[in-house]
């Protein structure tokens, strides 16, 4: 079955070579399930057989790249697959006893069949995850979230002995490359972003890598609820994850309108997880009145450091911002008792843009999460009207409620108006006065405009 699924993408003449192996997440994940798709391969080889095997693949997909500057491993890789390739000098067995975890740690060609000296095919068949040695936590931390990654895939447990040293170890995490640890999480993120992080949670990683979070265990959630701001969010992103899942569940009557929709990135759930990171700082108790002023506002501010740390990108660190600042954003809207106005409306979507809808569904996803009495006190007939309002102002309305702009700013720059920030707030008042219907077309944004700018 191996040799059938990978046969494609290996050079022909590579089951020729002498102490060539394929290695690692291929077989495991081959062995764990046939059916699997194969988009990486790692290739373990003697490096008496560098030069032959750099030839077949530079052939095959053009020039590779340095990967991994400690291990010198080189990636081939074209739009179907990557195949990484590094060197032993001595023997396979020495290459496998160094890598993660028994069943990473299996090896194969064409001429020996399988080579598994640390019994990882046995592993899998037990559904268990083990060290291949004592220091491999210690060595390399992040083999922490990998490990947690491959038990939620394939629903497989971590060995007693594993536990005992992530446990030891776990600390160490924060002092090893974001970036490794950031594509880790994502990729549990994208398998289930809520069980993954429950994994996490429950093994006191993620306090590690978000240090403001171990607060949440000591905080309750709100007045009325033994709930902790850790069950809380938790729960919040369950619901969210189950709502995306399905919206049409929830909102039957907008059903066939949420298939436009983009899939959820990963750091959205992750957002929704920090939405309330703010809560133990803020927390306000007086009498029986339990507030968290400002916590939407100050939350980001917890973790920016965390997050610069993780190396994540400029649109994960601005999305994780613009979810926890905004959480509340749908409840003001509903809480006002009154329809939201045309330009309160706008201003939902254009501040939220491409995020307005997954603000609608975190609305529902958090007032869900708790006990059945607050959340039916929160999620009452007017308030779920307005997700209502704003799916139909969306769907149905999207050209009045942000129509096209009139103007920009090179138009205005462009008939001898100075560039700077008075143009910028000149249009801002245009575009409001468009959706309330007080300017209609070009002629009469450029008069309004001429008479903002030469006031000035």
């Amino acid at each position: 079955m191996l040799e059938k699924k990978i046969k494609n993408y290996i050079p022909e003449n590579f089951s020729k070579l002498d102490d060539a192996w394929v290695v690692g997440g291929v077989i495991r994940e081959i062995l764990i399930d046939s059916k699997s798709p194969i988009r990486e391969i790692d290739i373990a080889a003697n490096v008496k057989n560098r030069e032959e095997i750099m030839e077949m693949f530079t052939a095959s997909y053009g020039k590779g790249n340095k990967v991994n500057k400690k291990f010198e491993t080189i990636r081939f890789h074209d739009d179907e697959i990557n195949i990484d390739i590094t060197y032993f000098k001595k023997d396979i067995k020495k290459d496998l006893l160094r890598r993660d975890f028994t069943l990473n740690s299996i090896a194969w060609n064409r001429k020996n069949g399988f080579f598994d000296p640390l019994s990882g095919i046995e592993d899998i068949k037990k559904k268990k995850i083990n060290y291949c040695k004592k220091e491999s936590i210690e060595d390399d931390p992040v083999r922490i979230l990998r490990a947690l990654r491959i038990a939620l895939k394939h629903n497989f447990s971590l060995s007693s002995s594993l536990k005992k040293e992530i446990s030891k170890k776990k600390h160490l995490i924060t002092q090893f490359p974001g970036e490794r640890i950031r594509k880790e999480m994502k990729k549990g993120f994208e398998i289930s972003a809520f069980k993954f992080s429950k994994l996490m949670i429950e093994i006191e990683i993620f306090e590690n890598l978000f240090k403001a979070w171990k607060k949440t265990k000591e905080c309750r959630a709100n007045s009325v609820s033994k709930m902790n701001v850790e069950e809380h969010s938790l729960k919040t992103l369950e619901n969210l994850e189950k709502i995306i899942a399905c919206p049409k569940k929830y909102y039957p009557g907008w059903g066939e309108h949420f298939e436009q929709l983009d899939k959820p990135k990963w750091w959205i759930y992750l957002g929704t997880l920090l939405h309330d990171i703010g809560k133990p700082k803020t927390i306000c108790i007086n009498g029986t009145k339990t507030t968290y002023p400002r916590h939407a506002q100050i939350g980001f501010s917890l973790i920016e450091k965390d997050i610069e740390n993780l190396k994540f990108s400029k649109e994960e660190k601005n999305g994780i911002e613009t979810i926890i600042s905004n959480h509340l954003r749908v409840s003001q809207l509903a809480n006002n008792n009154n329809t939201p106005t045309k330009r309160a409306t706008s201003k939902f979507f254009r501040n939220l843009e491409e995020l307005s809808m997954f603000f609608i569904f975190l609305d529902l996803a958090d007032a869900s999460a708790y006990p059945k009495k607050v959340s039916e006190e929160i999620l009452t007939k007017n308030h779920l009207k307005i997700h209502d309002f704003l799916f139909d102002s969306f769907f149905l309305k999207k050209e009045k409620i942000m129509p096209e702009p009139l103007l920009n700013g090179e138009d205005l720059i462009q008939i001898g108006y100075e560039q700077g920030p008075l143009i910028g707030k000149t249009l801002k008042k245009i575009t409001n006065l468009q959706i309330s219907e007080k300017i209609t077309n070009t002629k009469e944004a450029l008069k309004y405009a001429a008479q903002e700018l030469n006031e000035k």
